[in-house]
């Protein structure tokens, strides 16, 4: 991507002194790297699947708004207008616990002629947006800016590119619907903190964070009236996803596998499949509490009371998400088996176990191998007995 100071919005050219492409940079060459990252072609169903990355713990977070409010006039903003929930995550033996705040963006659209203002809560929408937006990033269209005022990365892409990464997975919007899209995720603002516990070394101290920011950093457009899919866009990424990448923060996925599924609970549990269930295996089977999975998904909230046809709703979606499952090739099949009340004996929730088909296990594998090859890259992965790693070691090495 030949990108130079000279053909960014104007917006940028002032606070800048260059840009690297992922060409000129090791993290967003270890990032944009795709190479040999397929399955068998008898076990795909699009022959080489589409890849891109998801971020650790912050895509398991619940960073988007399942129910309630998601547009609003302003003058119709209720009393209480940032959404909070519990952070529960166990990712690499690292338990992360604590408190996430959604705020909305205010967003403003043309409507008879008059600016009308809006609050926009980030919502299946913008989901749907931001995965697009990274599988670009992750198909080489990032750079790192170098700022006056610091160092950012960002992907750089025009209107009717990221329109079609949405269409190939048949979540086509118009431009309008993907720009708006874009400011709300600019506008809303993430406010997190929590722990990390070390599950396998209990002597190293817990570590707190927190942090304020946004979901983009910031948004720049340019072009000229009229040209609609050629409108140039550049979306800063936020420190956080920027640290993320810097510290191979980040694992693969197949984007077609997980965003051509039509709800949104399907799609949140096929990407949430690839990033948690790296040991997939024949005999191997992945558990989780229904209650519990959509408290995390974000249907639910930790006070919610949980009636009996509440339960039972949020079994038939869950039932729902299982066929898509099967349906999509991630799992052979499931099993569920009650939970009850030891006084009562009502069934007050329900544990899902789960079976990976062929097709995920040869995908898993496959992605853990590249993951395997971008960590030793990198230098995370320390290799033994292997002073000079050449093309040929290094495939050897994966391979084990």
């Amino acid at each position: 991507m030949n990108i130079s100071v000279d053909n960014l919005p104007d917006s940028l050219r002032g606070q800048i002194h260059g840009v690297e492409s992922a060409i000129d940079n090791e993290s967003l060459a270890l990032f944009t790297d795709n190479k040999d990252v397929r399955v068998s072609i008898e076990h795909a169903a699009h022959g080489l699947r589409a890849y891109s990355n998801t971020f650790n713990h912050y895509d398991l977070w619940g960073r988007f708004v399942r129910s309630g409010h998601k547009k609003l006039p302003l003058e119709e903003a209720p009393k209480k207008t940032i959404v909070t929930r519990k952070i529960s995550e166990k990712v690499d033996g690292i338990l992360y616990e604590g408190e996430i705040k959604i705020t909305p963006a205010v967003v403003s659209t043309k409507k008879d002629g008059d600016d009308e203002e809006f609050l926009v809560w980030p919502s299946d929408r913008e989901e749907k947006v931001e995965r697009a937006l990274i599988r670009l990033a992750s198909k080489g269209k990032i750079v790192k800016i170098n700022f006056k005022s610091g160092i950012q990365y960002a992907v750089i892409f025009s209107m009717n590119e990221l329109a079609q990464e949405l269409k190939a997975v048949g979540q086509s919007m118009p431009y309008p619907q993907i720009k708006e899209s874009l400011e709300a995720l600019q506008g809303s603002k993430l406010s997190f903190k929590y722990t990390a516990t070390d599950t396998k070394n209990p002597s190293i101290d817990d570590s707190f964070y927190e942090s304020n920011m946004n979901f983009l950093s910031s948004l720049h457009f340019s072009g000229k009236k009229g040209q609609g899919g050629n409108i140039k866009c550049v979306a800063c990424l936020n420190a956080f996803v920027h640290n993320m990448i810097d510290n191979l923060e980040y694992k693969g996925y197949y984007f077609n596998s997980a965003q051509e599924l039509k709800r949104g609970l399907s799609r949140w549990m096929m990407l949430r499949l690839y990033h948690l269930w790296r040991y997939a295996a024949p005999g191997k089977t992945y558990h989780f509490r229904l209650i519990s999975i959509m408290e995390k998904y974000g249907s639910i909230y930790s006070d919610d009371e949980i009636t009996e046809n509440k339960l039972k709703a949020l079994r038939r979606d869950m039932t729902t998400t299982m066929k898509d499952l099967i349906e999509k090739g991630a799992i052979s099949e499931y099993n569920i088996s009650n939970v009850k009340d030891e006084k009562s004996g009502k069934i007050i929730d329900y544990v899902y176990e789960m079976h990976p088909s062929a097709q995920f296990c040869d995908e898993i594998l496959a992605l853990n191998k590249h993951h395997k090859r971008i960590e030793i890259q990198g230098g995370k992965r320390i290799v033994e007995n292997a002073e000079v790693i050449d093309e040929d070691t290094l495939e050897e090495i994966v391979k084990k």
